[in-house]
């Protein structure tokens, strides 16, 4: 029995590191599908193979999938657009102005010192290296808040609206979230609003 399974399960098992980029490549030579975001799985259950096995089972009719499948999207969008709308919040609240505060003591630093006749005056070059991360990452704050407005213009559509925040909502959330990270390691620990990863991570 054990032999007889071992063979007819060998082209699913993958004996390494399912979430690495070797599976990916091998589902694709073994014709598997490999379904990375939770739209694409879900929209399996529109399949007409997913609608002839929960028929023939007599486990939910076609219309039971159908208002399972659009209930289960829309639970979708609303939770990511819960996470992207929260973001831009603590964006708008707490890091940009974080970012703000920052940049203004390290500008009245270098004024000061240059008043005060000082020739090196490093306050300008971390200044203009912060300020460079917090202009980018207002403006990626922007696509933001229109990605979220997008999103809200096709939630009529759940399926589409799903698509979008699955590629380009995630994008621009991923986008901040690199900014903001790089932020966290150059700001000083006075400015900072939120725990930082050290903190939580490796607590003293």
């Amino acid at each position: 029995m054990v032999r007889k399974v071992f063979k007819e399960t060998s082209a699913i098992r993958f004996e390494g590191n399912g979430y690495s980029e070797a599976w990916v490549k091998e589902a694709k030579k073994r014709g598997l599908l490999n379904l990375r975001r939770a739209p694409e799985g879900l929209a399996q259950l529109q399949t007409k193979a997913a609608k002839d096995l929960f028929k023939s089972t007599r486990i939910l009719t076609e219309a039971e999938l159908e208002s399972r499948y659009h209930v289960r999207v829309e639970r979708y969008v609303k939770d990511v657009l819960i996470e992207m709308e929260t973001l831009a919040e603590m964006l708008e609240t707490q890091i940009l102005p974080a970012g703000y505060a920052y940049l203004n003591a390290l500008a009245e630093g270098a004024a000061k010192s240059k008043q005060a006749g000082i020739k090196v005056v490093p306050q300008k070059a971390a200044a203009e290296a912060t300020g460079k991360v917090v202009a980018a990452l207002q403006a990626k704050t922007g696509a933001l808040h229109a990605a979220i407005k997008r999103a809200h213009a096709l939630h009529e559509d759940g399926a589409k609206c799903a698509a979008f925040l699955t590629s380009t909502g995630s994008d621009a959330m991923l986008a901040c979230r690199e900014l903001s990270d790089k932020l966290e390691v150059s700001i000083g620990d006075e400015y900072w609003p939120l725990p930082r990863y050290r903190e939580m991570l490796f607590p003293v």
